[in-house]
């Protein structure tokens, strides 16, 4: 602390003893350059054994340096105070003199307790700072949101769930970090909520960055949860629709470990949904390993009521294993394929999407099975397959096509479902002829 001279303390302190030094343990350095005749200055008992404490008060300058004062006992019930100027100030509180005096300091930016996402896990999370051009002040952000009450009351109250909701679509971005740090430690519970589901995903939505990729984090290790999760789900799907390829890559590792593999997760109700956004959304390499569970069970995945999706979606979106595909397909009976009711959908999305090659492949394979495309052509579900051939085929293999279904025209005709392939090879012959 710095030596003070020529201090003038006030007058109506008065001093009570005659000797200002005394007052110093043995051998101790006066704080002070005071004259032992001094008048003026404010005493303390000869008696006390106890240095005056120094304390401490939080600074309000950037760097969060702090300011010394020291505590000069009065007689009667309050102190004063002598900043690091020499200046005396009267504190407005009675104290012990014998014990120090200090502030506390505040938690976090916000002056809220520090929070954790409510995994089960002593992880911490840290705190998500708001944007340096807020205009509005960090103390009226801690007051709204503080207001809010506990997050997880949410879980029950689905008008405070939408208000929240609104408040994300439509605040700052500081605000929108203030809310999403409120929420961190219930994101799992609301996620597995009716109520929370919506109001993560909205989170989801509206924040970027750093801020989503901290609300992502309260979810990891929990793929398979949120898998099973009637509500889980959709923010799963919701994350990967949202961030960077990157920052999903820990729903590609736990997932991987699911019973059965990927075969297993594009079997799953809600899995197979999941594996659809991944399609969608990555690069193809991370999608490979969906695709090479899939080859792997073509015949069965084709036909299950919720892999089929995910046998289209590669179809339709992964253009680099298009063929491959195709090609399995073709490996596991196109024919029979496309006359089941599910598998039919798999096989006109190859001759939609497949292009050229592809389609004359999978024509080559019904067309070289004997009385396949009639069979088809009578039948429910394939004889949507003979009209997408009818519509995509070019010569030669058009022509082909409909040599072989003019060869069975009575029995098409006599079929519910045939009436129509049968109709549309009587053009087409009579259009053939118009141009030969």
């Amino acid at each position: 602390m710095p030596i003070a001279e020529n201090v003038q303390f006030p007058s109506g302190l008065g001093m009570m003893g005659t000797d200002f030094t005394d007052c110093l343990s043995p051998g101790a350095t006066p704080k002070m350059n005071i004259p032992p005749s001094a008048t003026n200055v404010p005493y303390w008992p000869q008696s006390s054994e106890v240095m005056p404490q120094m304390v401490f008060a939080p600074s309000a300058d950037m760097y969060g340096s702090y300011g010394g004062m020291m505590f000069v006992p009065y007689p009667g019930s309050y102190p004063c105070v002598m900043d690091h100027n020499a200046q005396l100030m009267q504190f407005p509180c009675p104290m012990d003199n014998n014990r120090q005096q200090s502030w506390s300091v505040p938690t976090n930016r916000f002056h809220m307790p520090e929070t954790t996402c409510d995994t089960n896990r002593e992880e911490d999370v840290p705190e998500l700072s708001p944007s340096p051009n807020a205009d509005t002040p960090t103390s009226d952000l801690a007051n709204d949101v503080t207001a809010l009450g506990d997050p997880r009351q949410m879980l029950v109250d689905a008008e405070l769930s939408a208000h929240v909701q609104a408040l994300l679509e439509r605040s700052s971005s500081a605000k929108r970090a203030a809310i999403i740090t409120w929420l961190l430690p219930a994101v799992l519970q609301l996620t597995l909520s009716p109520n929370g589901t919506h109001l993560i995903q909205k989170a989801l939505e509206v924040t970027g960055g750093e801020i989503q990729i901290e609300l992502s984090r309260c979810l990891h290790g929990r793929a398979r949860q949120l898998l099973d999760s009637h509500h889980g789900n959709h923010v799963l799907q919701k994350m990967i629709v949202m961030m960077p390829p990157h920052a999903v890559e820990f729903i590609f590792h736990e997932l991987s470990f699911f019973p059965g593999g990927w075969a297993g997760v594009v079997r799953h109700r809600f899995g197979c949904r999941v594996a659809e956004r991944l399609i969608e959304y990555c690069d193809t390499a991370l999608a490979a390993p969906i695709v090479t569970a899939v080859v792997a069970e073509i015949d069965l995945l084709s036909k299950h009521p919720f892999a089929n999706y995910v046998v289209q979606h590669i179809l339709e979106y992964v253009p680099a294993h298009r063929s491959r595909v195709v090609h399995a397909l073709i490996q596991a009976g196109v024919p029979f394929l496309a006359q089941h009711k599910v598998a039919s959908n798999v096989v006109e999305k190859a001759f939609e999407h497949g292009g050229a090659e592809n389609q004359q492949a999978i024509a080559e394979a019904i067309l070289s099975t004997p009385g396949a495309i009639v069979e088809m052509g009578r039948g429910r579900y394939g004889s949507f397959t003979v009209r997408r051939m009818l519509e995509a085929l070019e010569d030669p293999w058009l022509y082909m096509a409909l040599q072989q279904l003019s060869e069975a025209l009575p029995s098409l005709r006599a079929s519910k479902h045939g009436r129509q392939i049968a109709f549309r090879v009587s053009a087409g012959l009579c259009k053939s002829e118009v141009y030969q």
